[in-house]
């Protein structure tokens, strides 16, 4: 689970996401920025290349603006936590802010809970995900 205290304003937030290659456990923690308008996980190449993850071939994309879009997928070990993981494929994409981006393709597999709390004049927001666990998702 993970658990982040936001700062105003709330209209980006970013997690820190760990990258395990699942055949040489080679583990690598980066910035996401969290991306319900993304339809899957992009991860900038040099990250990728790092890892020496295993590779899952090129797919093709449209952006929204219908610019065809041709990427390499890769299999990785995902996870917020040390409790949470999933084994799933990222996307490479070359961008000019070099920030990963956490797509649909992994917060449809997530709960969220949003909470605030207040003390005398300070207002906090709170931000909760957690992978959800795979029995629950049969």
């Amino acid at each position: 689970m993970l658990r982040l205290k936001l700062d105003a304003p709330y209209e980006q937030v970013y997690v820190y996401i760990s990258l395990e290659n699942p055949l040489t456990g080679q583990v690598r923690t980066i910035d996401a920025k969290i991306d319900t308008g993304a339809a899957v996980t992009i991860i900038p190449k040099e990250v990728v290349e790092g890892l020496g993850l295993p590779s899952l071939g090129n797919w093709d994309f449209s952006m929204v603006d219908g610019t065809p879009l041709s990427t390499e997928a890769f299999m990785c070990r995902l996870s917020f936590s040390d409790e949470d993981s999933i084994d799933t494929p990222i996307y490479v994409c070359d961008t000019e802010s070099g920030i990963a981006l956490l797509g649909m393709d992994i917060l449809r597999l997530c709960n969220f809970s949003q909470w605030h709390e207040w003390e005398e004049k300070e207002h906090s927001v709170f931000f909760e995900m957690e992978l959800i666990a795979e029995e629950a998702m049969l």
